[in-house]
């Protein structure tokens, strides 16, 4: 920040609910989503509205901090400063589209006591079935906490969950160092019933923490036969941007894992030591990689493995900075084969076809 927040706010005015484009609160929501571009600008920015006491650093920071969700993998909303004598003070909210909605409640010196009850009873699920937690999120001045943790181990509401704000942004930080998925988010805040994710998730954020890919027995992976002809493959797929992104830079860049589906006839084809590419519908091709084996339980690693036939362990993974564009003939097979519902469809290509790829690849990169 150029201006301090004191200085920001003297120039913007005073934080309150007043409509309007140019008033005072879009002014400075604004002003945080052109500026809160990266999770340092985020620290800066929360660490400034935390050393003010008072009624307009809390509001400056329970805008600051419903923003942050976009470092988590969510759309942001935000929500009003003040709220009806009962109601949920709710702050903003925060949507991952068709899986869960968070709203989220920031608790600082002028946070009034809270009533668990009245919060969980407003937090049901919305029009469109989309479940719904409340997220309360603590900062070191909210002198309710212990009461508030006291009155939840009592009443125990399945869509409360309680978090500090050094928490929140460790999550953050472990999500852009490649430790931790949107997907990883959403289980911890929606957590089901099965306890098999949340050990998956800890095995892996302590392998990062070793400097260590979390990976599979030699027995749990099906190697392919010692020699054969090398063959070349691409895996298209459809999916919306946040998620796209999601795949190719977590799951295949730093986990190095792919789920596929040959195309029907070539289920016994793909084998480690093939190489594949990765296409996103709308983007083009993203990545390219060596195949070091077949998993044989892919459950263990990805989830949703049920809608792929196979579960690829990849090596010598390479992430393009510009996907490239497909040439015409290759970008029309890629169409034809994400026919009806297909999400992701594997195809054969031509060592040439390859070649042309990846040295297109290499020349943007250069």
């Amino acid at each position: 920040m150029d201006l301090t927040l004191d200085q920001l706010l003297t120039i913007i005015g005073r934080l309150d609910d007043s409509p309007g484009f140019d008033t005072p609160r879009e002014r400075f929501r604004r002003f945080l989503i052109e500026r809160m571009d990266t999770l340092d600008s985020a620290r800066q920015i929360i660490q400034q509205c935390r050393e003010h006491a008072g009624e307009q650093s809390h509001r400056a920071l329970q805008d600051a901090v419903v923003l942050a969700g976009r470092f988590l993998g969510f759309e942001t909303t935000f929500g009003r400063y003040q709220h009806d004598a009962g109601a949920a003070p709710i702050h903003g909210r925060w949507l991952s589209r068709h899986r869960l909605r968070v709203a989220t409640i920031v608790c600082t010196d002028q946070t009034p006591d809270l009533d668990a009850d009245a919060i969980a009873r407003g937090l049901g699920d919305d029009e469109a079935g989309v479940r719904q937690v409340g997220l309360l999120i603590m900062t070191p001045f909210y002198a309710g906490r212990d009461r508030l943790e006291r009155a939840l181990a009592v009443a125990k509401p399945n869509n409360i969950r309680l978090i500090t704000l050094r928490g929140l942004l460790r999550v953050a930080d472990m999500i852009g160092e490649g430790h931790l998925t949107h997907e990883d988010t959403l289980h911890v805040f929606n957590p089901g019933v099965s306890l098999d994710g949340q050990l998956d998730l800890l095995e892996r954020v302590a392998a990062a923490a070793r400097g260590e890919p979390a990976t599979e027995t030699l027995a749990e992976i099906i190697p392919g036969p010692e020699c054969h002809e090398r063959r070349y493959w691409v895996n298209a797929m459809r999916s919306e941007p946040f998620t796209s992104e999601r795949i190719v830079h977590s799951l295949i860049g730093t986990r190095q894992i792919l789920g596929i589906n040959p195309a029907p006839g070539l289920e016994d084809r793909v084998r480690a030591g093939d190489v594949i590419c990765v296409s996103m519908a709308g983007r083009g091709i993203v990545a390219h990689a060596h195949i070091a084996g077949i998993l044989s339980d892919g459950s263990r690693v990805i989830r949703d493995s049920k809608q792929f036939t196979h579960v690829l362990r990849l090596a010598n993974v390479t992430v393009y900075d510009t996907p490239v564009v497909p040439n015409h003939e290759l970008a029309r097979k890629l169409e034809l084969a994400l026919v009806e519902d297909a999400e992701a469809v594997t195809v054969p290509i031509s060592p040439r076809e390859f070649e042309s790829i990846t040295g297109h690849a290499l020349s943007q990169a250069s």
